[in-house]
């Protein structure tokens, strides 16, 4: 894909922009001179983090939108929203990043965690996506960067710890986004797509349990979790070189290469 030349004076849409990779990829944005409009479900953490990006540069314009990403109705509000305080009808960068975790157990967990934690990660990807996409193609370049995650190629947590609900969620969105990169080719070669596959991030999110270090034999037993400003930088560098595929963290990168190698065995 094309290299998104500058974010200066470019409109940035972000969720789960309270925390975790979400609130740095907000900083980083206004650091190079982007306007945002953040989304979270929380609005205290929310309004902290928008103060902090105003409080990092005063010239661009931040907004802060309280949103349930999992409720369309409310995602479209979100959309209309961010056209009149920002006073127009395109945007430039959406970044898909809200998710929750939950619903490990198909077999054995509540129902209702399970579509919860599926709804937000998945849903919340393709409402944001279909509420946004018309300001999308309306912009001379956009991009639409969503985050999957290293549970995007591998369903599981180690021997002995099911994931479920938040890997069909990753694996829906990783699909998602390699069909749009040739949808989008064809119908509005202007916009591009942008696939995030972090493995364990430092966030607010809980840490993956012991099993994770003695996954696969103990191949990345030493691995050290990227911070999420090290996984925003990743993120805007790859969309900054037109990179659609972007691999965060040494566990992911060990994941990725052994799948590749051996898919039949990775659940042995």
């Amino acid at each position: 894909m094309a290299g998104f030349g500058t974010f200066h004076d470019r409109l940035a849409v972000l969720t789960g922009g309270g925390s975790g990779i979400g609130r740095e990829l907000m900083l980083q944005l206004v650091e190079r001179g982007a306007h945002v409009a953040a989304c979270d479900v929380d609005r205290g953490s929310l309004d902290a983090a928008v103060r902090l990006a105003r409080k990092r540069n005063p010239v661009v314009r931040v907004t802060a939108h309280v949103h349930d990403v999992a409720d369309e109705p409310s995602v479209v509000r979100f959309a209309k929203d961010v056209a009149k305080a920002h006073g127009t009808d395109a945007i430039h960068l959406l970044f898909n990043n809200a998710g929750v975790v939950g619903g490990g157990s198909f077999v054995a967990g509540p129902r209702d965690q399970w579509e919860r934690t599926f709804a937000v990660s998945w849903f919340g990807t393709y409402y944001c996506t279909r509420a946004f996409l018309p300001m999308l193609l309306a912009a001379d370049q956009g991009v639409i960067v969503n985050t999957s995650s290293v549970n995007g190629m591998w369903a599981s947590l180690g021997a002995g710890s099911p994931h479920t609900a938040y890997s069909s969620a990753k694996f829906a969105i990783r699909g998602f986004t390699e069909s749009l990169l040739v949808d989008l080719r064809t119908h509005a070669p202007h916009v591009s797509a942008v696939l995030v596959m972090p493995g364990h991030v430092r966030t607010g999110m809980p840490a993956p349990p012991r099993s994770w270090r003695r996954a696969f034999n103990s191949l990345f037993a030493d691995y050290q979790p990227v911070s999420s400003k090290q996984a925003a930088a990743a993120i805007l560098a790859a969309v900054n070189a037109g990179d659609w595929r972007v691999i965060v963290g040494q566990d992911a990168e060990a994941i990725d290469a052994r799948i590749r190698a051996d898919p039949r065995s990775a659940y042995e």
